[in-house]
């Protein structure tokens, strides 16, 4: 059996640039250890859902990991949550926040309190020493990276059938959380969610990190915003599964979200140092952990990069083809530093993310699968348009994993 290296650029894929003369970031991006991997690769396309629909980080990690998100997504809260420390137990809800700048009316300047952070864990801290409980409901905050925080609701008679709070724009007035059906237990979250949102108003409007923030113009995280509601339920781990023959595998990531996945699915997962989850993240880290994983008991090394996402969500152009070329660095050190002949590597994005479009969006992503047994395409460059010739044709959802897991010998036959 081989070990398999599964690599993913978060929101990597892009759609045609009118600055980039029609190409895309991928194109146009130096990337020579990328594209001569892809040389000996089979090449095609991954839809992380299905055509046309656009997949959130974590419906398409379930997807990546082989698990149908129709059947196991239990909302976006849990999964953050568990990745920055929670422990969740059922009955419980928790829910995804943006530290977030409004101004005296609640309208959203900012969503992402200027995305940079620092001040995340003690602002947390803070919210926790001073907010305990909101009728009768116990209340615990989560640092996460950059911008972003993570709630636990505790209590009885709890449901995440509840509308964020979160408008997702800006320009607009924070809105109300709302029951999505007719049941007391979501009115009543509802309600908790409603009078936790002005809470961290009040508290952190006038916190003197926020008062230096505005001296140093910069946005104040002067509010949460709360979306993706979700109470979790039994995902089976891989090594569980019937089907699968794993036993020990690792994520790399320091995105709590993507974590949170991971760990649900029986994901070893470390954060290597310097790693960050944005574009000033340490890749070099990042693959020496993989090489050494590889070389140890890991069967299957799942490496994620979140800074092309980042770059994408910004608009940012520039920054998101130098994080391609910082991922190219990453994988050469790593291709140079393990055994190529007993080894699995697939490169891929979980979504794509265009500049444009500043979101995910429905477009199939490439994908690269290099094997030492798989009959290579002969296709020199790894790009949205060149992956369209390749004879992987259109995988869809989990098909992916299953493809990596035969390619290594590590499914089970189906049927006698």
């Amino acid at each position: 059996m081989l070990k398999i290296l599964l690599i993913v650029g978060d929101g990597m894929a892009d759609r045609p640039i009118k600055e980039l003369h029609g190409k895309t970031p991928l194109e146009v991006a130096s990337k020579p250890n990328i594209d001569e991997l892809a040389s000996r690769s089979a090449l095609g396309l991954w839809d992380p859902l299905g055509p046309g629909l656009r997949p959130g980080s974590d419906t398409a990690h379930l997807a990546l990991f082989g698990y149908d998100p129709r059947r196991y997504y239990p909302g976006r809260g849990p999964f953050e949550a568990l990745g920055v420390g929670a422990e969740l137990r059922p009955g419980e809800v928790a829910l995804r926040g943006n530290f977030a700048t409004v101004d005296d009316n609640l309208i959203v300047i900012d969503r992402r309190a200027g995305r940079s952070l620092p001040e995340n864990p003690e602002l947390v801290k803070y919210l926790n020493d001073n907010i305990q409980h909101v009728d009768g409901v116990e209340v615990r905050f989560y640092s996460a990276t950059e911008h972003r925080v993570a709630v636990v609701l505790r209590g009885s008679a709890l449901s995440a059938d509840v509308s964020d709070t979160d408008p997702h724009e800006v320009g607009v007035k924070v809105l109300q959380s709302k029951a999505l059906c007719d049941d007391e237990k979501a009115i009543k979250t509802a309600n908790v969610i409603n009078k936790l949102t002005l809470l961290t108003y009040k508290l952190l409007k006038d916190h003197p990190l926020n008062l230096k923030r505005i001296e140093n113009g910069l946005p104040p995280a002067n509010i949460i915003l709360f979306r993706g509601a979700g109470q979790m339920s039994y995902i089976p781990k891989l090594s569980e599964r019937g089907d699968i023959i794993l036993n020990k595998y690792l994520a790399i990531s320091a995105t709590a979200l993507v974590i949170g996945v991971a760990k649900s699915v029986g994901f070893d997962v470390i954060t290597p140092p310097g790693v960050t989850g944005g574009i000033n993240t340490n890749l070099s880290s990042k693959a020496e952990s993989a090489i050494q994983a590889l070389k140890g008991d890991y069967e299957l090394v799942y490496l994620h990069v979140k800074g092309t996402d980042a770059a994408s969500h910004d608009g940012n152009l520039e920054a998101k083809i130098k994080m391609i070329e910082q991922i190219d660095g990453m994988i050469g050190k790593i291709i140079d530093n393990i055994d190529l002949g007993s080894t699995i590597v697939a490169i891929t994005a979980d979504h794509a993310t265009p500049i444009y479009v500043r979101d995910h969006t429905g477009d199939p992503v490439p994908l690269a699968i290099y094997s030492p047994f798989i009959i290579c395409d002969g296709i020199k460059s790894f790009s949205e348009r060149s992956a369209r010739r390749g004879s992987l044709g259109r995988l869809r959802s989990v098909d992916l994993m299953h493809t990596l897991l035969d390619q290594a010998n590590r499914i089970r036959k189906y049927g006698a």
